[in-house]
């Protein structure tokens, strides 16, 4: 993830010298809600005056770009601000740090270092936002590790933990800079592949495939993925992630370590 990846990640609001908000960038408004119109203070802090009179830097008062942290209530938050190049009009975001590490888990799986579940599901409605508004395709792979219930059995729980981790490098080794990896579920994984048409993904998931064969393990961990692009008749994400899903355990029921592929709702074949 870029810089200008994580901005599109990080709550924004441009506010004019009056200390008034006059609007925000999209995760802003999911943060904050409709706050266009209130002073900043209030909405970033609940504050009933400007950060100056409790002798917090502030981008108005400030006239430049910063980086810094303010404890409030006990609460602590990493802020960043600046100028804009447009008369009289600032900057800022900031995020709660408080308990840093359960921001991070909401973000990132600690096992396999992938993205978390609940941080896709948002992303991906705005995946299909895209999609229907711009017709911007993407796709999607739903990779489920096979009989790692018998590794845990034979082999212990740490080893099958280990399974786990080899299979998120593999993700991460063959993912390119724009996809994202998820660790979806106990023993399953979703790749979300922007601006990606069928048949490429179908090249992505074969060297995601070939590196879970090739790991050195106790035994020879195998995976099967299921794979699907988004389509016309798709009235929501979850028929999205109902035909990938359909797509995994049909080419599970044929033949496991394949690559299960769908052209529509319910039509299907296999890869490898």
């Amino acid at each position: 993830m870029g810089v200008e990846d994580l901005e599109k990640f990080l709550p924004i609001a441009i506010i004019n010298r009056n200390y008034v908000v006059t609007s925000l960038n999209d995760t802003g408004k999911m943060m904050l809600g409709d706050v266009v119109g209130k002073k900043c203070y209030k909405v970033l802090y609940n504050l009933e005056k400007p950060c100056t009179e409790y002798n917090i830097n502030c981008p108005i008062a400030e006239g430049k770009e910063d980086v810094d942290t303010v404890t409030l209530d006990f609460e602590v938050y990493l802020r960043t601000y600046g100028k804009l190049p447009v008369g009289g009009m600032y900057w800022e975001s900031m995020i709660n740090i408080t308990n840093l590490s359960v921001i991070r888990s909401g973000v990132f799986d600690p096992l396999t270092g992938l993205y978390s579940r609940s941080f896709l599901t948002g992303l991906l409605e705005k995946f299909f936002y895209l999609w229907k508004r711009y017709g911007e395709v993407f796709s999607v792979l739903f990779i489920d590790i096979d009989d790692l219930k018998r590794i845990n059995d034979e082999y212990g729980h740490l080893s099958g933990d280990e399974a786990l981790k080899k299979i998120g490098q593999c993700i991460k080794l063959y993912l390119r800079k724009a996809d994202l990896g998820v660790r979806y579920g106990g023993d399953e994984f979703l790749v979300l592949l922007p601006k990606t048409r069928r048949e490429e993904a179908v090249h992505v998931a074969k060297r995601i495939h070939e590196c879970v064969g090739s790991v050195p393990f106790v035994v020879k961990l195998s995976a099967t993925i299921g794979l699907t692009e988004v389509s016309e008749e798709d009235r929501e994400v979850d028929d999205v992630l109902r035909r990938v899903d359909k797509a995994l355990y049909s080419a599970k029921n044929k033949k496991k370590g394949s690559i299960g592929v769908a052209r529509g709702e319910e039509e299907f074949y296999t890869v490898k």
